[in-house]
């Protein structure tokens, strides 16, 4: 795929994903950029991970699943730029993690605070953030303030964006173009795309969809046929 080609091949998957066309031109720039260094790590990325990474021990998981969700920084006194690096270092987590590690995290209850954390690390409001793990207001400040894990079917699907999130960024890390991975605003772009309705999905939005595991593939099944921008 040529660099003349990006205008068709933008439009083919505006057409299809019915998604707008400045999203698409992230999946189409890197499909052309994996087509052309196919043979390129993100280097710089995996590098930039482990920089950002604040290490816990399996041994120390495997002892207290709580463990998967400690982070490193106050809640109260936290800058956009400090989410965001927090919200980076959880997601990098679920990467690194077995399935049965992920489990183990959501069966020991998911906090409060990662409501918050997704809020400050997407830009999106705390109510539309408890709307799409599906809590009330009133449970979410019951069990904040009695320090109680949120309901299970809210940590369940907090897990199903995280996971979201970390399909999303392997994907952008394979294209092998780590500037521009870095130049995107991940977290942003996936709160807007996950309040758009696809006719892939059934014209459901993909936080609707994460209400179960079978929604939760879909969903990432669809951000695979994104990889590329050209829908078979």
């Amino acid at each position: 795929m040529s660099v003349s080609d990006l205008p068709s091949h933008r439009t083919a998957c505006q057409h299809r994903l019915n998604l707008p066309l400045q999203h698409c031109t992230i999946w189409v720039y890197a499909a052309n950029q994996m087509v052309e260094n196919m043979s390129v790590t993100s280097a710089a990325e995996k590098v930039a991970r482990a920089a950002r990474a604040q290490p816990i021990s399996a041994k120390a998981v495997l002892h207290d699943p709580r463990q998967f969700w400690a982070i490193n920084f106050r809640r109260q006194n936290a800058t956009p730029q400090t989410w965001k690096r927090a919200f980076q270092v959880l997601v990098d987590r679920v990467m690194a993690s077995p399935g049965v590690v992920l489990y183990d995290a959501v069966e020991s209850g998911v906090p409060t605070y990662m409501v918050d954390l997704i809020a400050g690390a997407t830009g999106e409001p705390v109510t539309r953030v408890m709307d799409v793990i599906g809590v009330s207001q009133t449970t979410y400040r019951r069990k904040d303030e009695s320090h109680e894990p949120l309901p299970d079917a809210a940590g369940h699907r907090v897990m199903s964006f995280l996971r979201v999130m970390a399909t999303l960024r392997r994907l952008l890390e394979e294209s092998g173009d780590p500037e521009q991975l870095a130049k995107f605003d991940l977290e942003a772009w996936v709160a807007q795309w996950m309040r758009e309705p696809l006719p892939e999905l059934g014209d459901k939005t993909p936080a609707e969809m994460l209400r179960n595991p079978e929604g939760q593939r879909a969903v990432e099944q669809v951000l695979e046929r994104m990889r590329g921008g050209l829908p078979a």
